[in-house]
Order: structure tokens, then C-alpha cells, then sequence
């Protein structure tokens, strides 16, 4: 992303004092300079990834049986005795017609029969639980209901699709596999395969491309700041210029991509290459500034082990980040995150996340950054789906620059919300938004700047688009970005930017 208006400045005063003054800026200022643009833009691209993989994580919807009947007629309770011939019939309708309240009557009298079988009672628990939301616990009594009778077709269809929404997809496709090969009903034969396209689209790759037009206002994150410290005669004899904010239209792209690949039970491999860019068509031509050319390209690999069953994700991801401006590599980041979310009750998931990371300038790139650093990250998050067509999430992340020296380290403290919500019609209209408050305060106080800088940050990204439009395959999408920074070294690091443009959007 572009760095802050800090990254050069004029000044009129003799020669060697301004080439002085320009060297202790570069590593004092430049090293300041914000990276945070690039990482807000892919935390909004890894979100659209995760909530497009949730979407998928589904898989076919409605019961595996058609309902056979109910326990309740015309408003009543149709009585059923404690005696086998009637209470094994009354479970298979309790499960099939989703009276789950009936079911641990039911149960209770069943037991106390001679010759009632376990593996019923099993596998009726195993689905009581798993209706309840508790996997664990479904997936034990099922599998025990499977130990107690492995020629049950009811049970071994059921495991395997206890076993698909808890991502064990290894096993539930062989579990599939052989309710086929049994030989089943139609309408059974029909569902299955559901869940079998279902777990080949999981294997897969998944991800979008996005390729768009539009216009920066403020593509160098200048401030525009000017200020004259000797004026005589009504000439300023010692000035200091910051460079004016320049416009351009631009050209930027965005690609993410997603595979996994299952090892065996809920261990899985995952690969998640990202990146995104833009190219500007106009030039910084004032000839002062360490960037000429502001376009840019961000480049993420991040590949590693991740658990993932019915309620829980956790990853170990190391990856590698490149950055490239101004016509060359100015950076490569190595780093590892770790990432855990959990979900609670139907629509709630939480999650934590620590992150940590070594940039790596290369020579060129060190005229601009000034030296090498260290970030570490801790971050809280909460998505709620409300509805199927309403996402909410909300987070915070605490962050800390580690420099050589303490005047170019920072804390900042990270608020975000946003909410992805798709609207009834054919159009299949969605508005997709994120908002970012930061608070950021360096560690000690730099003579240069005179102050120990603090700054405040708002970012805003707005996407409006409709997925049933359709441009050569692509969906169209309006996008804004705006971005604002408060910095008590205002001349230095203050600015605004908005960004406008329209992407065109392929998701696979």
C-alpha cells in the first residue's frame, strides 16, 4: 500500500542540512510509515473466503428419510403402548418426523423390554444428540449403535452422515460408499449421491478472482501540510512542504484461493494462497519522493495443519508475504499463525488468534522503510448468522511493532465490525460491510517529529453488488474505500483517502 505523506517532505534551507535532515527523516519518519491498508484488505478478503466455506460446509439440507408419518393426528397424541410391535415404530416416526420432545419417553419404555435392541437405542440417542447440537456425543452412540448391528442400512447411513457434518469426509465417503453399494430405495440412492457431490466439491479448489477499474483520491497518503518557520519581508526563507495528495484512476485485482485436503478423521492439510493489487496511471513526477510509483502487489501463501469437526477449527498456518512497489520487491514477511474458533448454539462462533511475523526489506525497499521489523498480533473475534442470508461479525486485535529503536516501535489497539446480508429477489442483491477504528501510540518520544506520535485510524469498506447479474460469467460489485488518519504529528502522518471503483468477480 502506499506509505503516509511522511515520506518525504521539502524543505528550504542550505544543501547539507537538508541532505542531513532528509537522512534522519528516512529512518526516523519512513520506519512510522502505516502497513496497516494491506492487512485491513486481507482480513476482508479472508472473510469472504471463510463465510463462501461455511456456505459450502453445509451440504444437502432436510431429513435422509421422507417422513413416514406422525405421532400426532388431528391435533392429538396418538397413544403408544409399552409393547415392542408398537414403541420400535413410534421411535422411526419420532426421528423421521422431528418430534424430538417424544423420543426419551419413548426411549425409557423401550429399555425395559426383553429383547428391545441396543442398537436402535443407540443410534436414536446418537440422533437425539446430534439434534441437540452435541457431535461428540452423537458420533460415540453411533458408532456404538454401528459396533451393536453393522448390517443396519438406517445406521450406516447415518453414521456416515454424522461423520460428513462433522468434516471427517475421508470416512463419511466411505461410509457412503457402501450404503451404495447395499443397495437402497431410489430416493435413498438419490440423497446419498447429494452427499457424495457434496464432499467432491469440498475436495476441490475454491476461491475468486476480481478484476476492476476505478479512482484514488489520495493514492500517496499525502497530508498536504505546509509551514513556514522564518519569514522576512514576506518571504519564507525556511519552509517545510509536505507532499500534496495525487489523484489517479487505477486498475486492481483480488485472488483467493482455498483447498484442503483431508488426512484421515478430523485432521486436514490446507493451502490458502492470496493476493491482490493495484496500478495506478499516474506517476509521483516531483522527483523528491523514495516512491515514484505507487501501485502495488501484495502476495500471501499460507499453508499448514488444520482440525476441523462439526464445531471447532483450529489451524497452525505458517506463511510467507511478499511485497512489491515502486518497480521492485520492497519486502518478504515470514510468519505463523495460529487460529481457533469455536461455534455456540446455532448461529454464534467465536474465535481467537495470534500472529507473528519477521519483515525482511530488501535494499531498495529499506530507503523507504528504514529498517526491519517484528509485528505480533492477538485477536478476538464473534460471527452470528441471525438468518442464512444475514452475517454478522466483530473483533479486536491488539498489535505491537517491534524496531531497533523505541521511537519507531508501536502498540495499536484494533475495533472492526461488519455485516454481510443478501436481500430477497431474484436479483440476489447483497451489501457486504466492514468498519475499522485503531488506536496507535508509539513507544518514546523522537526529537525529530518533537512529539511521541499517537494516531487514530477509521477504515471503511463498502461492497454493493447483485450475484444473479452476470458480465461474461463475472458479478458485478460497486466497492468503496475510505480511510482517515488523526495523528498528533497531523503534518506528518495525517491524511484521507477514498477509493471508488467496480469490480467484476468470479467465485469457483
Amino acid at each position: 500500500m502506499p506509505h503516509g505523506g511522511a515520506d518525504f517532505m521539502e524543505l528550504s534551507m542550505p544543501q547539507g542540512l537538508l541532505a542531513l535532515c532528509l537522512s534522519l527523516m528516512l529512518v526516523l519518519i519512513s520506519g512510522h510509515a502505516p502497513v496497516w491498508a494491506d492487512e485491513d484488505d486481507t482480513r476482508y478478503l479472508l472473510q469472504e473466503q471463510t463465510r463462501r466455506a461455511a456456505e459450502r460446509a453445509a451440504g444437502p439440507q432436510g431429513e435422509l428419510f421422507a417422513p413416514p408419518g406422525s405421532l400426532v393426528v388431528d391435533g392429538r397424541v396418538q397413544a403408544v403402548q409399552s409393547r415392542q410391535e408398537e414403541l420400535e415404530p413410534a421411535i422411526y416416526i419420532a426421528i423421521n418426523s422431528g418430534q424430538w420432545e417424544r423420543l426419551p419417553e419413548f426411549l425409557s419404555r423401550y429399555r425395559l423390554l426383553h429383547g428391545h435392541r441396543p442398537a436402535l437405542v443407540a443410534m436414536a440417542e446418537a440422533l437425539l444428540a446430534r439434534h441437540q447440537g452435541d457431535y461428540a456425543a452423537a458420533l460415540r452412540r453411533m458408532q456404538a449403535a454401528h459396533a451393536a448391528d453393522p448390517a443396519d442400512a438406517r445406521i450406516n447411513l447415518e453414521l456416515a452422515r454424522l461423520r460428513f457434518e462433522d468434516n471427517q469426509d475421508g470416512a463419511a465417503g466411505e461410509g457412503f460408499a457402501r450404503a451404495m453399494a447395499a443397495g437402497l430405495p431410489g430416493q435413498v440412492q438419490a440423497m446419498v449421491r447429494q452427499y457424495q457431490q457434496a464432499l467432491a466439491e469440498r475436495a476441490r479448489w475454491h476461491g475468486s478472482l476480481a478484476l476492476g477499474w476505478g479512482y484514488n483520491n489520495n493514492i500517496n497518503q499525502g497530508s498536504g501540510d505546509y509551514a513556514c518557520f522564518l519569514e522576512l519581508g514576506g518571504m519564507c526563507f525556511f519552509e517545510r512542504r509536505m507532499p500534496q495528495p495525487i489523484h489517479s484512476s487505477l486498475l486492481n485485482y483480488e485472488l483467493a484461493l482455498q483447498r484442503r485436503w483431508n488426512l484421515g478423521g478430523n485432521h486436514n492439510l490446507q493451502l490458502r494462497p492470496v493476493s491482490y493489487g493495484s496500478h495506478y496511471s499516474r506517476k509521483d513526477g516531483t522527483g523528491s519522493s523514495p516512491i515514484s510509483d505507487h501501485g502495488s502487489r501484495t502476495s500471501i501463501l499460507y499453508g499448514g495443519y488444520q482440525w476441523l469437526d462439526a464445531r471447532t477449527t483450529a489451524s497452525v498456518t505458517p506463511y510467507l508475504e511478499h511485497f512489491h512497489r515502486n518497480g521492485h520487491t520492497e519486502y518478504v514477511a515470514r510468519g505463523m499463525q495460529l487460529e481457533w474458533q469455536r461455534m455456540v448454539g446455532s448461529g454464534l462462533r467465536l474465535g481467537t488468534s495470534l500472529d507473528a511475523k519477521r519483515y525482511a526489506h530488501t535494499g531498495r525497499g529499506l530507503l523507504v522503510s528504514g529498517s526491519d521489523y517484528s509485528q505480533y498480533q492477538w485477536g478476538v473475534s464473534a460471527v452470528y448468522v441471525p438468518q442464512p442470508n444475514t452475517v454478522l461479525n466483530v473483533g479486536a486485535d491488539v498489535t505491537r511493532k517491534k524496531y531497533a529503536v523505541p521511537q519507531a516501535s508501536s502498540r495499536d489497539w484494533a475495533f472492526r465490525g461488519g455485516i454481510y446480508h443478501q436481500f430477497a429477489g431474484t436479483a440476489g442483491l447483497f451489501v457486504n460491510v466492514m468498519g475499522v477504528f485503531r488506536f496507535g501510540r508509539n513507544d518514546a518520544y523522537d526529537g525529530f517529529l518533537g512529539a511521541q506520535r499517537r494516531d487514530r485510524q477509521q477504515v471503511y469498506i463498502l461492497g454493493i453488488g447483485a450475484n444473479a447479474w452476470k458480465l461474461a460469467g463475472m458479478t458485478p460489485e460497486l466497492r468503496l474505500r475510505h480511510s482517515a488518519n488523526r495523528s498528533n504529528v497531523s503534518w506528518a502522518y495525517g491524511f484521507r483517502q477514498t477509493e471508488l471503483g467496480v469490480m467484476l468477480r468470479r467465485n469457483f
